[in-house]
């Protein structure tokens, strides 16, 4: 509630006088009356008679009022990951579900018979693994053959060279060995070439088992997603399936709410910006629990504000736990109020601002106490109103004069004369 202030009297008084058209200097009015139409325009420069008021200022804490709707800390939309036939569905709308929790089944006999496919793929690659490992081995056994008969040539080679430089055998006898050592040098390269080509195989074969083994990992993971899961702790929403429905990947089953924390957005004037902060608490009231208090929490402030309406988005949290039996929905009505910090604020009558000649936002100011002053126009940046009387935020310093009330529109530079019901200023 407002304090009332000693001039409000003084001015209710002089509003009555000046409606009656009194005036200080009614005989020197009534003298100078024109007595013709080429004495209007001295009519119209007379002296016009004010009611000159002093700001004062007041301390007080300001409650900043918003509205918003509750929303769930998280919105989860939960969809089908398999292609088929919708077989079960154990949610409806208002049921809570927990984190892994199977709350659908999608049909999976196609992929029972993809995965015995692919499994039985996998079992014939694994046969053409221990074909080429069978064949390695016969390849390693003919080296070893080939080199044994290397070995003997080798001697028998020495040995008929020796009788032939004796003349005990014919020089082509040796020369023929030798011959043969040659040849199964040449074998045993190719043998061993062989046994390496057959190392390549058994690689090949054994990738071609791990591509296929991934081919059944694959299937077996798509069978995985036949069951539906729910991600996370929370209330069904909405239901937009039933069982029997085709569903395919990527369609939508359950929309789910996490009702952990409700949150409540709300938007302030950009003036109001420097009044909140992060962590800041708040009261809010719902109209779903008219006789419950909650408090809430400053948890986000957006930074860009709508450039248009100057509006500042900020999101306030409430932990439904704190709320008996949890009981915290969406899209209920919150109303948040926001208690500033006691500042000095300067209120005047919002008919202070009703004289200007241009209809704006200006008041006229007075300088000095003489009776007859001139005022100044000064544009002020308006605040809350409440009760006919309006905040100034910019513009007008405690203990300044002004106009508060006059019997015809001012202009800039205009000469005025205090009323006798004006507030005296203290020199």
């Amino acid at each position: 509630m407002k304090r009332p202030k000693t001039w409000l009297m003084g001015i209710l008084m002089g509003s009555l006088w000046l409606t009656m058209g009194c005036s200080p200097n009614d005989g020197e009015s009534a003298q100078a009356q024109p007595s013709g139409p080429g004495e209007s325009r001295e009519q119209g420069d007379r002296t016009v008679t004010v009611d000159v008021a002093i700001a004062e200022a007041q301390t007080r804490s300001r409650e900043l009022n918003y509205s918003g709707t509750t929303q769930p800390l998280r919105r989860v939309s939960l969809r089908a990951r398999s292609d088929g036939q919708l077989l079960n569905l154990n949610a409806d709308v208002g049921d809570p579900v927990f984190q892994g929790q199977v709350i659908a089944r999608v049909e999976d006999t196609l992929l029972l018979s993809e995965l015995a496919g692919v499994e039985a793929e996998v079992s014939v690659r694994q046969s053409e693994v221990e074909e080429a490992r069978n064949q390695r081995i016969e390849a390693e056994f003919r080296v070893e053959e080939i080199r044994a008969e290397l070995d003997q040539a080798e001697v028998d080679a020495r040995r008929l060279k020796n009788l032939a430089g004796e003349g005990a055998i014919p020089r082509r006898e040796a020369e023929l060995a030798q011959t043969r050592v040659r040849t199964l040098e040449q074998q045993l390269r190719s043998a061993q070439e062989q046994v390496r080509i057959r190392d390549r195989a058994v690689a090949s074969a054994q990738q071609r088992v791990g591509a296929q083994e991934a081919v059944v990992a694959g299937v077996q993971q798509r069978l995985s997603y036949t069951d539906v899961p729910s991600p996370l702790n929370a209330v069904v929403l909405e239901r937009l399936l039933e069982p029997g429905d085709v569903v395919q990947s990527g369609d939508v089953i359950l929309e789910l709410g996490d009702f952990s924390e409700v949150e409540i957005r709300i938007e302030i004037p950009d003036r109001d910006r420097s009044q909140i902060s992060l962590g800041q608490a708040v009261d809010v009231t719902l109209d779903a629990f008219p006789n419950q208090e909650f408090v809430g929490r400053v948890s986000r402030i957006f930074p860009n504000a709508d450039p248009v309406a100057r509006l500042i988005p900020v999101q306030i949290t409430l932990r439904n736990p704190d709320v008996p039996n949890g009981e915290l929905g969406g899209g209920l009505l919150a109303r948040v109020t926001l208690n500033t910090a006691s500042q000095q604020l300067v209120t005047i009558p919002e008919r202070a601002l009703e004289i200007s000649a241009q209809g704006d936002n200006t008041l006229f100011i007075v300088e000095g106490n003489e009776s007859e002053t001139t005022v100044s126009a000064r544009r002020v940046e308006l605040g809350e109103r409440e009760d006919d009387e309006v905040e100034i935020l910019q513009g007008l310093a405690p203990g300044e004069q002004f106009i508060v009330r006059s019997d015809r529109p001012l202009r800039d530079g205009q000469t005025v004369r205090r009323s006798f019901l004006s507030q005296p200023r203290n020199e």
